[in-house]
């Protein structure tokens, strides 16, 4: 399902529905005009919050300290999140609010105002042969729910995927129903063999998630689909294909290279995170080593 623009008054991500959809606990924060996740914290009473995958959008003008301050008020006891990086306050901004904010993926867009669109030699060359074996169109997900999510599982086997984009199916079931939500397939033989889902905000498009069976593999049908999805939203200033796989930028990762070779334009991603409550995050961390990961009490 698609529409021609923005049909909320926030972009999707932004919105109490989307954050409703993944089933969790979740918390409108007004002074951001964003709603987060709050998630429950393994053997306590508590809960801390959570960025909605894939990105924290934020409102034009966010008061960033009074929106810790109503997550601290709300009881939570730390939070963590990405903002996106083409909307949000500057990396000086998030820095002066949030006790971590370092660079945390490179994403890759094409930006129709940076220069030429002009695809890498090889992702060329795999593009003319996804169209050799492929068609490509768009489809109503609602009617493909299944085949979706059966797509969906090969690849979060394929790249062991874990943790909040491991989305049960009540998710995707609330995706379907959201306009600003296009699926586009890729056919072969007259079955479709891959689907990715796009995420519109005005003249930005995001690649949310990528579902494709074995056949997808041997045809390159993803490649297709960037290809196809380039013409199909024309009228986007920033396609947005996001960053590496994982919870730490790799320049290697296979998806990092699949994503570079059409990109013209590259960004930095930061994290972003809060302790809320000193002493409740003090006894959760306990006696572990000092670790870069936050919060530590969430360490994998």
């Amino acid at each position: 399902m698609s529409g021609p623009g923005e049909t909320r008054s926030r972009p999707l991500y932004a919105t109490p529905a989307y954050a409703a959809a993944f089933g969790w606990g979740s918390i409108d924060v007004k002074e951001w005009e964003s709603a987060l996740l709050t998630r429950p914290i393994p053997l306590t009473n508590w809960s801390d919050a959570l960025g909605c995958y894939p990105l924290t959008v934020f409102g034009l003008k966010p008061d960033l300290t009074a929106g810790l301050d109503r997550l601290r008020e709300a009881g939570l006891v730390s939070v963590a999140l990405v903002p996106d990086p083409l909307t949000s306050p500057s990396p000086e901004t998030l820095a002066a609010a949030f006790e971590v904010c370092r660079p945390f993926k490179t994403h890759y867009l094409i930006d129709r105002e940076a220069g030429p669109v002009r695809f890498t030699k090889n992702h060329r060359w795999a593009v003319r042969k996804s169209f050799q074996h492929c068609s490509f169109e768009q489809i109503d997900l609602r009617e493909h729910l299944d085949l979706w999510q059966q797509l969906y599982r090969h690849t979060v086997a394929r790249h062991r995927v874990t943790g909040i984009q491991d989305f049960a199916p009540a998710y995707f079931r609330e995706l379907s129903e959201m306009p600003e939500v296009t699926a586009l397939a890729a056919r072969h033989q007259g079955k479709i063999v891959a689907i990715i889902l796009w995420v519109r905000n005005g003249e930005i498009v995001y690649a949310h998630l990528e579902g494709g069976s074995p056949d997808a593999l041997q045809t390159h049908a993803t490649y297709g689909l960037i290809a196809a999805a380039n013409e199909h939203f024309a009228d986007c200033r920033i396609i947005h294909l996001g960053g590496a796989a994982g919870l730490e930028a790799a320049a290697a990762d296979g998806l990092a290279h699949f994503k570079r070779g059409f990109a013209n334009r590259e960004v930095t991603a930061y994290f972003c995170g809060s302790c809320l409550d000193v002493d409740r995050y003090a006894a959760l961390a306990g006696d572990q080593p000092k670790t870069s990961f936050f919060p530590a009490y969430r360490q994998p």
